[in-house]
């Protein structure tokens, strides 16, 4: 077995617990933006990369611990690196780099750990392999990861070596769009059932990323099919791995079928926008998008028809008075009365959702709420049923 930490957003910890099962059928235990998990093999933990939607990392976790000073940082990552077989993971023809992501206040800065934690891995190097590595700041062989969240550390061998929540497919943008990890926990919030054949609108797609984080969970195709560029593949201990192979298996597994999903906003350009970014990803044919504004919605769907609305909504600022958001809301719950079915339901997600729980009709109750992080962004969940 072998030690595993998948990093995510704060709130969406769950999202990954559940991933981890629907991926590798392993359980997980989840800590503060950090889920820490075990795999069988190396394969587990790369299918884990490549399929997860709600990680921006994964790395191969050597040591967890707290710490109350820089000085009891390196000393215990220097002590991990004593009981670490070096040789697996490093090479004469190998290069390294070290990077370091923070979280927090600290009296150091992330390059500072960096330079730290390399120096000891170069001299633990030395003494154990008899040699000095060569470092590479540029397209390193192996990167030792450090993540600092407050007064806890986490370090091991970073095997994706970029942030998975900067998807690809997303070229063509709008404004006030929600980070691709944060649109797929929203999906899978609302208890969106791949299985079920729901029918799921979003009803202010913007660049359609709710929508294409909702088709590529249901038809099991990678956000990374594009992408293959992990850093696993240059690991010392995977050489020879017949990499096309180890893809085209898990790629085989996807089933790319019609499904009911449909975008719609008031703004042409971003219907045009999603329809490009989905065609990114692979999906664009099995996504309906339309410019439709919010008051004709019932026009276009037939009444008691949909099971899931699931949208990134807007709430008062000093951008948007009340009053416009109001009247959008009121006239949102009166299309929905029409065309959700009983027992359908509404997952919105916004900055605030006061205004947005006041506006709620007698034909919806309140049935969860919680709260989710994109960075340092907070954003407010809310999900109603219609009665």
């Amino acid at each position: 077995m072998i030690s595993a930490c998948a990093i995510t957003d704060k709130g969406i910890e769950k999202i990954a617990l559940l991933e981890l099962d629907e991926i590798i059928k392993v359980k997980g235990k989840a800590e503060d933006k950090v889920v820490l998990f075990e795999c069988k093999d190396y394969d587990e933990l790369m299918r884990f990369c490549y399929k997860s939607q709600s990680t921006q990392r994964a790395i191969l976790l050597f040591s967890s611990f707290n710490f109350k000073n820089q000085e009891e940082l390196i000393s215990k990552i220097d002590d991990c690196l004593k009981k670490i077989n070096l040789s697996d993971w490093l090479d004469k023809d190998k290069t390294l780099k070290v990077e370091c992501e923070r979280i927090g206040e600290h009296s150091f800065g992330s390059q500072t750990i960096e330079e730290d934690v390399g120096e000891k891995i170069l001299a633990a190097a030395k003494k154990k392999i008899g040699f000095t590595p060569s470092v590479s700041m540029k397209g390193p062989d192996t990167i030792f990861y450090v993540f600092i969240n407050h007064e806890k550390a986490y370090f091991g061998i970073d095997f994706v070596g970029r942030d998975l929540s900067k998807r690809n497919y997303r070229i063509y943008s709008a404004p006030a769009i929600l980070n691709a990890n944060l649109a797929y926990a929203l999906v899978r919030l609302s208890s969106y059932d791949r299985k079920k054949k729901q029918k799921l609108i979003d009803v202010f797609c913007k660049s359609g990323v709710v929508c294409i984080e909702a088709a590529l969970y249901a038809t099991g195709l990678s956000i990374n099919h594009y992408s293959k560029d992990f850093a696993f593949k240059k690991l010392k201990i995977l050489t020879g791995k017949d990499w096309d192979d180890y893809f085209k298996k898990i790629d085989s597994e996807a089933k790319l079928e019609k499904l009911d999903i449909t975008g719609s906003d008031q703004m042409l350009r971003n219907v045009e926008a999603s329809k490009r970014n989905a065609k990114l990803a692979g999906v664009d044919k099995l996504i309906n998008f339309s410019r439709i504004d919010v008051e004709w919605l019932d026009t276009k769907k037939d009444e008691k028809s949909i099971d899931l609305v699931v949208s990134r909504i807007a709430c008062p600022s000093k951008h948007t008075a009340e009053s416009e958001v109001r009247k959008l809301y009121k006239e949102l719950f009166y299309q929905a009365e029409f065309f959700m079915k009983k027992g359908g339901r509404m997952a919105v997600i916004t900055e605030n959702t006061t205004l947005f729980k006041e506006s709620i009709t007698p034909d919806f109750k309140l049935v969860q709420e919680d709260d989710l992080w994109s960075g340092e962004q907070k954003f407010q969940f809310v999900m109603i049923e219609k009665r």
